[in-house]
């Protein structure tokens, strides 16, 4: 199991769309927004897994940036 916390960074009036986006992906969690920035965290497999999920938030319109804070893989 890897969890992983990033920053998610978006264009100020796409913020809540960005939001309820990542929120509808398997194993993603919005915990709070900070004006147009979001702290989100990753429940994946692996690594590798949670890797593919936060290069996917760069394809939701409105994000600007993705920014890993932490990773801890569990077995």
């Amino acid at each position: 199991m890897a969890i992983s916390s990033l920053v998610v960074e978006t264009m100020p009036e796409c913020t809540i769309d960005v939001k309820l986006a990542l929120e509808a992906m398997e194993g993603v969690e919005v915990h709070e927004i900070q004006s147009h920035k979001l702290v989100v965290t990753i429940e994946a497999e692996d690594a590798g897994a949670s890797h593919s999920v936060a290069s996917s938030f760069v394809g939701v319109p409105g994000v600007t940036g993705v920014n890993l804070v932490y990773l801890n893989i569990e077995e």
